[in-house]
């Protein structure tokens, strides 16, 4: 009787592990081309910028967030805390939510003031489609313009500051 308990318990456990994994969606775009996609944002100052003007850096993070996600806000608080570890980062903050709410974002996080940020909203919905993103944040991180790294939950900041010191 003890080992069947056991054995209930374990796989109620197990099964309560992966309802919470992320699940990739196996047709996600991404995973069959590793180069930033081509796509079209609307900026918080209403200019278009496509991935072709985008100023040239070693690294490219593209985040897929929301500006009422409380794990994007920390993510965000994050990444500016620690700006100095990723100055040869473009961080590319897209969201789907009215670009009031993206404003509001962006000047709570003093993103509107990092020269290595672009944030804003993309009207064709193009970044989403292509990486398919299951929660917010979600980032991609690429190295020369090549798919390094996903993160399905956020990064932590550490860990991918590690990254780019290592490259």
């Amino acid at each position: 009787m003890k080992y069947f308990l056991t054995l209930v318990l374990s796989v109620l456990f197990l099964t309560q592990l992966q309802a919470q994994a992320p699940v990739v969606d196996p047709n996600a775009p991404y995973l069959k081309d590793n180069k930033i996609p081509a796509f079209s944002i609307t900026g918080i100052d209403g200019k278009e910028i496509t991935n072709k003007q985008l100023p040239k850096y070693k690294f490219t993070c593209i985040i897929i967030f929301s500006p009422d996600c409380p794990h994007c806000e920390k993510e965000a608080a994050e990444i500016i805390k620690y700006a100095e570890k990723f100055k040869n980062v473009l961080f590319i903050w897209d969201s789907y939510r009215d670009m009031e709410a993206i404003k509001k974002f962006a000047v709570k996080y003093n993103i509107v003031n990092q020269p290595n940020m672009v944030i804003g909203r993309d009207p064709s919905y193009t970044i989403p489609t292509f990486f398919r993103p299951r929660m917010t944040p979600f980032m991609a991180l690429y190295l020369k313009g090549t798919l390094l790294k996903v993160y399905e939950q956020g990064a932590d900041v550490f860990e991918l500051a590690k990254i780019i010191e290592s490259n």
